[in-house]
């Protein structure tokens, strides 16, 4: 189950990616970039045995486990915290957010996995 929520990472980042070139709406790209970090969480989380629920309580329990704990870094964290806030709640909202921050979000997003599927080894 592991490897496929960080295939899924991978896809989703690949399509936030796409979205971002293709000058899309940035609250698909946000959607998208969000997932990018939430999969690898629920890869963590799942291999550990962490129970998972809402999105919150999924966000504040790999703070909690894998943050504090110093497995992960604080940036991840501070990452998923900022993408989550600026993904759109529902459709049509816009959300003032710059593509140099988005750029430095996707990056995260990458190592995010990376560190994942590495810690998941």
């Amino acid at each position: 189950m592991e490897q496929v929520r960080l295939d899924q990472a991978r896809a989703v980042l690949e399509e936030a990616k796409a979205l971002l070139a293709d000058e899309m709406d940035i609250g698909f790209v946000l959607t998208n970039l969000f997932y990018a970090f939430y999969y690898p969480m629920l890869a963590v989380m799942n291999e550990g045995q962490v129970p998972t629920t809402m999105q919150s309580i999924t966000i504040a329990l790999f703070d909690q486990q894998f943050i504090k704990a110093g497995i992960f870094r604080q940036e991840y964290a501070d990452a998923v915290h900022r993408v989550f806030t600026l993904k759109p709640k529902c459709s049509g909202e816009k959300t003032p957010v710059s593509a140099d921050e988005v750029n430095k979000l996707l990056a995260l997003a990458r190592d995010f996995i990376a560190d994942a599927e590495e810690h998941c080894t």
